[in-house]
C-alpha cells in the first residue's frame, strides 16, 4: 500500500535500535526522508547504513543527541530542516521512569522522570509545530512503552509521565486540528527487542525465577500467543502519519494482542 508519504520529512527520537529503528525503516521503505537521533552514535551509524540501503544517503540524516536535553531537542529540529527544507512528522519515543514506590519517591527523582519522558515529548513537539502550522500539515505520533512484566513497584512514574502525556497530547491535538495537524499515541504490548530481553533478565535476576519461564508466562498472558513485532509497530505508525489516517487525532491505538481492553486518559 502506498501511503503517500514519499518526500514527507519524519523525525524519530531513539530510533538507533528496536521499535524506533523498525519505525525508521518504515518511513525510508515508503520513501520519505528520515532524520534519526539517539544516545549512543556506534548503534544510531548502523541504523543510518541500513536506511541508506533502502533509499539512500541523501535521504538519511544521523544526529546523535540526548533528547532529554532541551537544546539537544532543538538542535535536532534545526538540522533537520535546514538539510530537507521542512518538517512534517516527529515520533517520540517515551522512556520508562525509575522503580520504585510511590510513596518514597523524592521531587528529584520524580522531576528527573517527568523532564526525560513527559517534557521531552511535549519540547520536541513544540519546536517542529510552527513548520507544520506553516504548511498546514503534520503528524505527530507518541511512542508509549509496554509496561511489560514490571512489577507495580515498577511503573508508577512510567504511569505518571504516560498519563501527563496523553492528556497535554489530547488538548494539543484539539488546538492543531484546524491546520491539519495530528497528535496520537501508539500503546504497544511486548515486543520482540532487546529492551523485552533485558527486561524479562533483570526481573529472573531480582526474583531468581528461571528466565525461560517468565518468558513464557509474558507470552502466554497475550491472547494472540506470541510478541509483537517491531516491523508491526513501524507499519502501524507509518499508517497513522499518512493521509490515510488524517481524520484520527487525540486518539491512543494499543497493538498489544489482546493484551488490554482499554486504556486510561
Amino acid at each position: 500500500m502506498d501511503l503517500g508519504l514519499k518526500d514527507r520529512v519524519a523525525i524519530i527520537g531513539g530510533s538507533s535500535r528496536g521499535m524506533g529503528r523498525a519505525i525508521a525503516l518504515a518511513f525510508a521503505q515508503e520513501g520519505a526522508n528520515v532524520a534519526i537521533s539517539a544516545r549512543t552514535e556506534a548503534d544510531l551509524r548502523r541504523t543510518e547504513i541500513e536506511l541508506a540501503r533502502v533509499g539512500s544517503q541523501q535521504h538519511v540524516l544521523a544526529i546523535p543527541a540526548d533528547l532529554s536535553v532541551a537544546r539537544d531537542i532543538r538542535r535536532v529540529v534545526r538540522d533537520t530542516f535546514n538539510r530537507f527544507g521542512q518538517v512534517g512528522i516527529l515520533v517520540t519515543h517515551m522512556g520508562f521512569g525509575p522503580p520504585g514506590r510511590p510513596s518514597e519517591f523524592n521531587d528529584e527523582t520524580i522531576m528527573t522522570a517527568l523532564e526525560e519522558n513527559f517534557l521531552s515529548a511535549v519540547r520536541f513537539t513544540r519546536e517542529v509545530i510552527p513548520y507544520m502550522k506553516q504548511q498546514r500539515w503534520g503528524r505527530i505520533v507518541h511512542l508509549l512503552p509496554s509496561l511489560g512484566r514490571r512489577s507495580a513497584n515498577g511503573t508508577a512514574l512510567s504511569n505518571t509521565s504516560q498519563l501527563a502525556l496523553m492528556g497535554y497530547s489530547k488538548a494539543l491535538a484539539n488546538e492543531l486540528a484546524p491546520f491539519n495537524i495530528t497528535v496520537n499515541h501508539l500503546v504497544s504490548g511486548p515486543v520482540e527487542t532487546d529492551f523485552l530481553t533485558s527486561s524479562v533478565e533483570s526481573e529472573a535476576q531480582e526474583s531468581g525465577k528461571d528466565f525461560d519461564a517468565l518468558m513464557r508466562d509474558t507470552v502466554t498472558s497475550i491472547p494472540m500467543g506470541r510478541l509483537g513485532k517491531p516491523e508491526e509497530v513501524g507499519d502501524l505508525v507509518a499508517f497513522l502519519a499518512s493521509d490515510r489516517a488524517s481524520f484520527l487525532t487525540g486518539a491512543s491505538v494499543v497493538l498489544d494482542g489482546g493484551l488490554r481492553q482499554t486504556i486510561s486518559q
